[in-house]
């Protein structure tokens, strides 16, 4: 019997920072590489890149985008995509949760940034976050959210970049079926 193989597919425990960004001026955005393109996505786009790309397990969190009308932008160089990022308004499907949450109004959510490891080191991640932060300001949003798993040190300089900072830490551990958290996954709304 092989009970450490059964727990270890099982069980998982995500360490998350929590980044908070209210909506300031950032000196200087950075723009993408030279040679790759940013793209926003119409709500038909979407809805094809979704359904070509998605596995099952991911499905939850991509309805939940395509009824909220979250924005995906993707980064590309000649027709292939390099890598991708979402936005989120009004509700997000928080992956390591397993289950959507409502955000306040005048809030956005950065989720589900990738770009692919052959093209990681070239400043394409923080072209995309500097690309979703201002979609959300061009929006009127005036607080975005993230979380970014503790330890990954490139995303948490990417969003600092933009002017985010962490204003907590939280740990999710998914059992079997069951999810549990430690802590409120996103901090109340802070009075102005």
């Amino acid at each position: 019997m092989h009970t450490r193989g059964f727990w270890r597919e099982r069980v998982h425990w995500y360490r998350l920072w929590i980044f908070e960004r209210r909506s300031t001026p950032v000196a200087d955005p950075l723009p993408a590489p030279s040679d790759v393109s940013l793209r926003r996505l119409d709500r038909h786009q979407r809805r094809d890149w979704v359904t070509q790309r998605t596995a099952d397990r991911d499905w939850p969190q991509y309805r939940v985008a395509l009824e909220n009308d979250h924005e995906l932008i993707l980064a590309e160089r000649g027709g292939e995509v390099l890598g991708w990022a979402w936005i989120g308004y009004g509700r997000v499907f928080l992956a390591p949760l397993g289950r959507a949450i409502r955000l306040s109004d005048g809030t956005g959510y950065l989720y589900d940034a990738y770009v692919r490891p052959a093209e990681r080191g070239r400043g394409i991640g923080r072209a995309l976050v500097a690309a979703r932060v201002a979609r959300a300001e061009a929006r009127g949003t005036v607080r975005l959210l993230s979380h970014v798993r503790i330890g990954n040190a490139v995303s948490r300089r990417a969003l600092e970049h933009e002017g985010f900072s962490i204003i907590g830490e939280t740990v999710f551990m998914r059992a079997l079926a069951l999810c549990l958290w430690t802590r409120e996954p996103l901090p109340a709304p802070r009075a102005a």
